[in-house]
């Protein structure tokens, strides 16, 4: 098995700690329900300016 990332530095030079998790392709419905909490989680952090 390959050896994954445990920490990642951002653009401003912080560390943050990585989580891999693993689903099955069969397990369609805990596949779609962590592919919505992760879209809530990155989206729901940014301040969107109206143009």
């Amino acid at each position: 098995m390959a050896q994954l990332q445990t920490e990642y530095t951002d653009v401003k030079d912080v560390r943050h700690q990585v989580e891999h998790v693993i689903v099955p392709e069969n397990d369609k419905k805990t596949r779609e329900q962590l592919m919505e909490e992760l879209f809530t989680a990155l989206a729901g952090n940014q301040k969107w300016v109206s143009a």
